[in-house]
């Protein structure tokens, strides 16, 4: 059986969810015939054809939400009422101690003009309201092994409050002080009014861990970050960067994403990285 619940905006401390129906049909495959492949979130890793990132342990991460909890009983939830259906934020269906979600975004909810079938009759009606679901979800949760899975981070961001920060930009003022750095210098009057979000998010991720190393580790990433790059210019002591390439290739020299093949010798950037256990 699968039960389908909606969380609605409300105001107050109220319960927010509400029950929207029952069905004897499996709305989603099973999660081990969805969910063939997965790999640990990380920002610097991109996913393959069918893949999905997981983070394990979710229910104890700060990203998680009342529903997780073992404590929480769906059994007292109130029916959605028709007045309440524009104010849907997400969907989820519960089927077999998985939970599926989905974002229901305006183009989601569709008011029509229609012509309904209900069993031997037709009916018309001006403002029908269809609630469409994905063939996929946006995020899988398995309570057995308190696993959350997904596929796309923006998508999922409505859902558990503050996952975005798993990947975030960084603020006007982190990029500021990044490019203040001692080992920056800045030329042709570049500033931090043209990083756009790319290099935001790359500031945003390197910025913490790299600052923190030891001054040897340090330098031994410059040195690294000289043999890859000869084209951006540098002293002993600083890179010079004057446009948002010069950015980007000290940024993916400080990812340390550079690489020589073994054979062939050939220098290569690593567009996805995948940490390896072990």
């Amino acid at each position: 059986m699968s039960q389908l619940f909606v969380k609605i905006r409300f105001r107050g401390n109220g319960n927010k969810y509400r029950k929207l129906l029952s069905t004897d049909k499996c709305i989603y495959s099973m999660s081990t015939e969805l969910i063939q492949s997965s790999i640990t979130y990380h920002p610097q890793t991109l996913l393959g054809e069918g893949e999905w990132y997981s983070i394990k342990d979710f229910s104890q991460s700060k990203y998680t939400i009342d529903i997780l909890s073992d404590q929480f009983e769906t059994v007292d939830f109130d029916i959605l009422s028709a007045k309440d259906i524009n104010k849907i934020d997400y969907i989820f269906v519960e089927e077999q101690n998985r939970l599926y979600f989905q974002n229901i975004s305006k183009s989601r909810l569709v008011r029509k003009k229609a012509i309904i079938h209900i069993g031997e009759e037709f009916k018309y009606d001006e403002s029908f309201m269809t609630i469409v679901l994905n063939e996929i979800p946006d995020a899988v949760y398995a309570r057995k092994i308190d696993t959350l899975y997904f596929q796309k981070l923006a998508s999922i961001t409505g859902i558990f409050k503050g996952i975005d920060q798993l990947y975030r930009e960084a603020t006007e003022d982190e990029t500021k002080e990044f490019l203040k750095e001692n080992f920056i210098t800045l030329k042709n009057n570049f500033s931090s009014q043209y990083v756009k979000t790319t290099n935001r998010k790359k500031i945003a991720l390197v910025k913490d861990t790299f600052l923190s190393l030891p001054k040897i580790e340090r330098e031994q990433v410059f040195s690294y970050i000289r043999e890859y790059c000869p084209n951006l210019k540098s002293t002993d002591d600083s890179f010079e960067v004057g446009n948002e390439e010069d950015l980007k290739m000290l940024l993916l020299g400080i990812e340390q994403r550079f690489y020589t093949t073994p054979i062939g010798k050939e220098k290569r950037i690593a567009n996805s990285v995948i940490v390896l256990e072990g």
